[in-house]
């Protein structure tokens, strides 16, 4: 019995450590046992919500230099966000590829995969910062941006956008730091960055704490810093999660093989990022052209339905870093059941934050402007949240479970044709044609949603990716290590 029970021991040791069940030595891999989905979502979700409690302090700190300029600072995050999403090859790629090569055991060629995407990166990231830096007017009158708003967003997305390779650095730090399961420092590093933020918000916008009142200029600025600050920390956390830091040979030319596993995750991804950047163009540009006040109305709802998204987009990620470990440790069922497991949370939840979001709604506008025209047709947009935010965080969790498998042309290639036919085709058939404005675009958005919600579910039930058996670790030890 006592012989019988050292066995086990042995062999649970052998498993967890994975340095002969992968047929490598101990000293190049190390012990990976896969989170929990409950501990890689709750650090995501307090940083979606403090981002989300400082988004809003942000916004209504901007709201008292008036609309105009909420608008214009909405229209050009939106902007700057939709077209950093080329970025998606890197980001997507990368951080499924850290991941899985992370929970199968592999810490040097996760490494050796972050530092491939930084360079990237950083060439990327030059370029746009160059289009930005030169090109923010052409860009703002291409949005159709009404002319009281103009100004304003020429000035914050020249100032935010010729600095976009800190901010997108940052976001791959962040990527890369939570794929290895860390998903607690990004929210601290998140919490800081903020906070920073709204300091010199709060000081640049009222003229406080020593420093000048600069305005619109002053957010830039402020975004800068704190950006520039959280990436600072942020490579020094990744740089001590592996086990031996970057080497110099890490950023000597490509690893073909971790190259060609990004490139068949992300390129799929890039495509969809790419249409769906455009596609949110045309659609700010749809919205822009309804006039100021549904413009305002757009921008508003945009921040105050954060909230319950926050549920959502936590889960889906936590899924996809949960999957990508287990899918590469080979642990096939645990993979197939974590985004159900991430949609029967989610979709509660989601849908009591809705319901919370409508139930205020009146009062959580007001914050924002006094204007009973923008509230009024903001309203609507915030009851149809209700059937479109469950939906969101049932379509995110599948299809970032799908692209962690291997499944990401699917996925792009329903996503491509669900934002253009019924996304932004609805948006103009439902907001201009119809004559709906705000409350068609947004009738459009879940038609698409809808579309989408289907077919992934029904894709990820067909488990093309995934083995319905797994191999049986142990018995295989027991007949010499030797596994299928």
């Amino acid at each position: 019995v006592t012989k019988s029970v050292r066995l086990q021991k042995r062999e649970k040791r052998i498993v967890i450590r994975g340095g002969c069940l992968f047929g490598m030595p101990t000293s190049t891999r190390r012990d990976i046992v896969p989170m929990s989905l409950f501990a890689l979502a709750w650090p995501i979700a307090i940083e979606t919500l403090l981002q989300f409690l400082m988004g809003t302090v942000d916004s209504l700190m901007v709201s008292r230099l008036g609309d105009n300029a909420v608008s214009a600072v909405g229209l050009s995050n939106q902007v700057l966000q939709s077209i950093m999403t080329i970025f998606v090859l890197i980001n997507g790629g990368a951080g499924i590829v850290i991941a899985r090569h992370w929970g199968a055991g592999s810490p040097d060629t996760a490494r050796r995969a972050s530092a491939m995407a930084l360079k990237a990166g950083i060439i990327g990231g030059a370029l746009l910062s160059l289009l930005f830096a030169f090109g923010s007017g052409e860009i703002v009158h291409l949005m159709q941006t009404p002319a009281e708003v103009a100004p304003d967003a020429i000035m914050y997305m020249t100032i935010v956008g010729s600095c976009v390779i800190i901010t997108e650095l940052n976001m791959m730090m962040t990527s890369m730091i939570r794929s290895t399961g860390n998903t607690r420092t990004p929210m601290l590093i998140a919490i800081g960055m903020n906070a920073v933020h709204l300091v010199l918000n709060y000081g640049f916008i009222f003229g406080a704490l020593g420093l000048p009142k600069l305005g619109i200029v002053g957010i830039g600025i402020s975004t800068i810093v704190s950006r520039l600050l959280a990436l600072l920390i942020s490579i020094w956390v990744l740089n001590g999660a592996f086990q031996q830091r970057f080497q110099r040979s890490d950023w000597r030319g490509f690893d073909r093989a971790i190259l060609k596993e990004m490139v068949a995750i992300g390129l799929p991804n890039l495509g969809t990022a790419a249409s769906w950047g455009y596609s949110q163009i045309v659609q700010l540009s749809i919205v822009s052209s309804l006039g100021a006040i549904s413009l305002a109305a757009y921008s508003y709802t945009n921040v105050i339905q954060q909230l319950p998204w926050l549920i959502g987009s936590s889960l889906g990620m936590a899924a996809q870093i949960q999957c990508s470990q287990l899918y590469g440790g080979k642990r096939y069922d645990a993979a197939y059941r974590s985004p159900y497991r991430a949609a029967a949370v989610g979709i509660p939840l989601a849908l009591g934050l809705a319901a919370l979001v409508f139930s205020f709604g009146r009062e959580a506008l007001g914050w924002f402007t006094s204007d009973e025209q923008v509230i009024t047709k903001a309203l609507p947009l915030l009851l149809m949240c209700l059937i479109w935010q469950p939906m969101r965080t049932w379509t995110y969790a599948i299809t970032q479970t799908l692209n962690a498998v291997g499944e990401a042309k699917f996925a792009a290639l329903n996503t491509v044709i669900g934002m253009w036919l019924f996304a932004t085709g609805g948006a103009y058939v439902f907001g201009v044609l119809a004559g709906w404005g705000i409350v068609g675009v947004l009738a459009g958005l879940m038609i698409d949603e809808l579309y989408r919600a289907v077919l992934v579910g029904w894709r990820w039930g067909r488990r093309r990716k995934l083995p319905r058996e797994q191999a049986l670790i142990i018995p295989a030890l027991r007949n010499g290590g030797v596994t299928g």
